[in-house]
């Protein structure tokens, strides 16, 4: 689902019919962050759950008006140890084409998947289509905080809302 507000913002819902996959979330117009994660959780474009009250908080302390919530991998899970223990590639496809459609060139993408990138092998092969995929983008890719002690970028419910750093 997209609709169009009078605030000149695009309202984004995009999932599957079965409620199982979730693609985008948020808000679209000036000053959009997009935010990856690893996974969608129950959140919807009528409730929000805790980290995307959290994203939304971040984005405004940094000047965004307008937040996308994407995903490594769009499976729903509230605890990521539920994620499949094989990638379906068939959704990991349809995830990855909403994201080249959803983010514009020159965009700020926030990098927030936190050490979940280590729960299942295919994660960090699905992170690397997405770069590869938003290369001709010209993404600027910013991160929050220090990067965890295995090297990834914090996720946000585990930190104190401050302004973006460079993602290395």
């Amino acid at each position: 689902m997209t609709k169009i507000n009078e605030h000149k913002t695009t309202e984004i819902y995009q999932k599957s019919k079965d409620n199982n996959f979730r693609y985008a979330l948020g808000t679209k117009g000036e000053k959009t962050l997009y935010c990856f994660g690893i996974n969608p959780s129950t959140a919807s474009n009528t409730e929000y759950d805790p980290t995307i009250r959290k994203v939304k908080s971040v984005a405004k302390k940094n000047g965004f008006e307008n937040v996308v919530m994407l995903n490594i991998y769009p499976q729903r899970a509230t605890d990521p140890n539920d994620l499949d223990e094989e990638v379906d590639r068939k959704e990991h496809k349809k995830n990855l084409q909403i994201i080249i459609n959803t983010i514009d060139d020159s965009s700020t993408v926030w990098a927030a998947w936190g050490n979940l990138i280590s729960k299942r092998s295919y994660l960090k092969y699905c992170l690397m289509d997405i770069q590869q995929k938003l290369k001709a983008k010209k993404i600027h890719w910013v991160k929050m905080g220090e990067l965890t002690k295995k090297g990834n970028p914090r996720h946000p419910l585990y930190l104190k809302v401050q302004t973006f750093s460079e993602h290395v």
